[in-house]
């Protein structure tokens, strides 16, 4: 539960990064503008931000995985990914700003600063407590 909040922390510290809620049957995708510091109660973390918050359930956080995955033709996706006790079930996830993606999210030439901006996240938390990094292809319909 430590590693846990001390990457969540560190996750709410900007409002760059887009947060997703839920995993492939139902999902909510949300901007982290005016995002705040995690909150405990109990067995539980709170994340809030301007317009929307989410109540996470500490003890079902039984993975966190690093992840790079294939979108969109040729683009990558970056984010943090927080799974339950079955691996497949995706409770959170926190996206990087894409490095192909400018401001308005248009496509735009590849910014290296933002993916250095992941990777130095990524391998300060990769192989502590069971954090794992993963290369994903591609979903297909």
């Amino acid at each position: 539960m430590e590693i846990t909040m001390e990457l969540l922390r560190e996750l709410t510290k900007d409002d760059e990064k887009t947060w997703v809620i839920g995993g492939s049957k139902v999902s909510s995708e949300n901007s982290s503008k005016g995002i705040k510091e995690p909150e405990i109660s109990g067995k539980y973390v709170t994340i809030e931000a301007d317009n929307w918050h989410f109540h996470l359930a500490l003890d079902d956080v039984t993975g966190i995985q690093f992840v790079e995955a294939e979108s969109h033709g040729n683009m990558h996706s970056y984010y943090v990914r927080f799974s339950g006790p079955d691996y497949e079930d995706t409770l959170v996830r926190s996206y990087f700003p894409n490095p192909g993606l400018d401001e308005d999210e248009k496509r735009t030439e590849f910014q290296p600063e933002k993916l250095k901006a992941f990777e130095e996240f990524r391998d300060r938390y990769v192989g502590r407590e069971g954090i794992t990094f993963v290369k994903r292809p591609r979903q297909t319909s």
